[in-house]
């Protein structure tokens, strides 16, 4: 695995979404299930990265609201 695919691909591996996320693989399975991120094909669980970017962009407004 290359670092330079996760910003290509829309669903990544549990691997791929820790290093996205700078988070270890527990708190990232939380989070990713918390905002309903996970994308379950077959057996394999996936990572939504526009969901993720979504949640995050929405929660970075609403504090610089909040500031600002």
């Amino acid at each position: 695995m290359k670092n330079e695919n996760v910003s290509i691909r829309r669903l990544m591996e549990i691997s791929e979404a820790c290093l996205y996320l700078s988070l270890g693989r527990n708190k990232t399975m939380e989070f990713c299930e918390s905002i309903n991120a996970v994308v379950r094909i077959g057996r394999r669980c996936l990572y939504d990265k526009v969901i993720i970017d979504e949640y995050l962009n929405g929660k970075y407004e609403s504090e610089r609201k909040l500031l600002g």
